[in-house]
């Protein structure tokens, strides 16, 4: 485990007990597409070409993942994307909250904290996530964060450059360090990030085209 703490904060430097509780299992229903609210299906039909607001660029550079992710469903700030590889990878407001298809999966994740701290422009928050262990069994882990704004930066979206607003957020929990960034637009929108998956395939790069 410190080695892989090590690793990890090298990664940063690069730039559960199942249960979140009755709210978070509502959550992930939805994403799993198990609960009872319908969900719009953004796909394009066959034959036609995808509509660019339902894309995004995606990376996984640690396990050799990238290129471009499709909106499969869209609900109540929650969006869907199935990216490169078969895997797919959920957003609730741009943040991330599940990945099916890779290794050792984020099955879940309460980030209301994190979510909140970041609209107020900065604080502390608590995060939990539930991932697969190596027998298929879901480990609970928390995690003590802190965001913080890091001013305003000129980056890439596709290809056209956008004036964004980053945030970090870093956490540290049981034997684990991460940091998180967001780069958010005037109206809000995270319209890029760098987000922690697991310590198998640390951070997922997702952003707008």
């Amino acid at each position: 485990m410190t080695g892989a703490l090590v690793a990890l904060a090298l990664l940063a430097g690069c730039g559960g007990g199942a249960g979140l509780g009755a709210a978070l299992q509502g959550g992930l229903a939805s994403l799993t597409g198990t609960g009872g609210a319908a969900a719009s299906t953004a796909a394009a039909p066959a034959g036609t070409a995808a509509d660019p607001a339902t894309l995004r660029r995606v990376e996984l550079a640690t396990i050799g993942i990238v290129g471009t992710a499709q909106q499969l469903t869209a609900s109540g700030g929650r969006e869907t994307f199935a990216g490169p590889e078969g895997f797919t990878y959920t957003l609730h407001d741009g943040m991330l909250v599940s990945t099916r298809g890779l290794s050792h999966d984020l099955m879940a994740a309460d980030i209301r904290q994190s979510r909140a701290a970041l609209r107020a422009g900065g604080g502390e928050a608590l995060r939990v996530h539930e991932t697969l262990d190596g027998l298929d069994r879901i480990v609970r882990s928390e995690f003590a964060c802190t965001i913080t704004a890091r001013g305003a930066e000129t980056i890439e979206i596709g290809n056209r450059r956008k004036e964004a607003r980053r945030f970090d957020e870093n956490c540290r929990g049981e034997g684990v360090i991460f940091d998180n960034r967001y780069w958010i637009d005037g109206s809000g929108r995270i319209v890029s990030s760098r987000q922690f998956v697991n310590l198998s395939v640390a951070y997922l790069r997702s952003s707008d085209l």
